[in-house]
């Protein structure tokens, strides 16, 4: 078996909360080893109070960009960036949000994380009652 170890997450009790609203997500397993070809589950707890929010999971190698990985938003509408290996779960109930990885890779070392992304704007329903007025600009 390869001896390859997956170094993930951040701290322990890693949260993280919205500047405008009133959310936040926590990860509290802190770093993790383990051996390629196993599994593991990466956990995430959030609050919000808005109804419309999105949950994303996403990773950072060593000096590199955040990669995407995962999308769930409230009407439980999914997003896989990350391909077959990743799943995640999702309960709206008890606010928790967890990124399942299969056959772990060595490229799996990374950090990873778990954000928040809560909807401020309203939808508008319906159509406007006036159209808007064109604007012409002359040189």
């Amino acid at each position: 078996q390869d001896f390859m170890s997956l170094i993930c997450f951040c701290e322990r009790n890693f949260t993280i909360t919205s500047y405008q609203g009133q959310g936040s997500v926590t990860q509290t397993q802190g770093q993790l080893a383990k051996l390629g070809g196993q599994t593991v589950t990466l956990e995430c707890t959030f609050s919000t109070r808005n109804q419309y929010y999105y949950l994303f999971w996403y990773r950072q190698k060593r000096y590199g960009a955040m990669d995407f990985l995962f999308l769930i938003d409230y009407s439980f509408d999914e997003k896989n960036g990350a391909g077959r290996r990743f799943s995640a779960q999702f309960s709206k109930s008890f606010k928790f949000f967890s990124l399942t990885i299969k056959e772990l890779e060595p490229t799996d070392s990374a950090m990873y994380f778990c954000a928040l992304r809560e909807d401020t704007v309203r939808r508008l329903i319906g159509s406007p009652r006036q159209k808007p007025t064109p604007l012409a600009f002359s040189p």
